[in-house]
């Protein structure tokens, strides 16, 4: 059992776990145990279509000022 009281979700957050396993302060096989026992949040997830610069303009979707148009 670890003696350290550092939260396990700092331990293992995506952006240190890589360092803290080099360093010895977690574990590979408590890294996998980790990865193996998170939830599944995909029924919380929510799909998002967006287009970006030129596209958006082909496609006729830009918000905002129309040089070409009258008025």
């Amino acid at each position: 059992m670890r003696k350290d009281t550092t939260p396990a979700n700092m331990l293992f957050d995506r952006r240190v776990v890589e360092r803290n396993l080099r360093k010895g302060v977690v574990t590979r096989e408590e890294y996998d145990q980790w990865l193996a026992n998170l939830a599944d949040s995909t029924p919380n997830s929510e799909v998002i279509r967006a287009t970006l610069g030129e596209e958006a303009e082909l496609d006729g979707e830009l918000d905002g000022d129309d040089d070409d148009a009258e008025g």
